[in-house]
This record gives structure tokens, C-alpha cells and sequence, in this order.
């Protein structure tokens, strides 16, 4: 899935870039970036059958994973 995000970040800057060669800061660069990895990783949850499960994860605190990684 990494691969697969940063091929989809990758595609949507290159489009952006030749279709406004202008833009050069990397704030423009990073919304069409960041929509194409989001789709990305929808596609896969649904393919994989994880979509629906996020109620199902527990919110843990900074404290919480400290003592879980001493």
C-alpha cells in the first residue's frame, strides 16, 4: 500500500505541475496529493474488507504507548 500511495502522490503533483507549471509552492502541490492517497487507501480498506471498523479501535494516549514501548 505504501508504494502504491506514494505512486498516487507522485502522479497528482506531476499532473499539477504540467498542467500549472506556475505553481511551485508545495502547499499547492500537497491537496491533490494528499486526495489521490486518500482514495488510495479507501480502494484498499474496501478491497481488503476492513472498511466500517473505525468505531472498533480504541483511542490510546501518548502515556499509553510510552509504557507500551519502555
Amino acid at each position: 500500500i505504501d508504494t502504491d500511495n506514494r505512486m498516487a502522490m507522485t502522479g497528482a503533483v506531476r499532473k499539477l505541475l504540467m498542467q500549472h507549471p506556475e505553481k511551485f509552492d508545495v502547499r499547492d502541490w500537497m491537496k491533490p496529493a494528499r486526495e489521490a492517497m486518500k482514495e488510495v487507501c479507501k480502494a484498499r480498506m474496501e478491497s481488503f474488507g476492513q472498511a466500517g471498523y473505525a468505531d472498533k479501535i480504541k483511542i490510546k494516549s501518548i502515556d499509553d504507548f510510552k509504557s507500551y514501548y519502555a
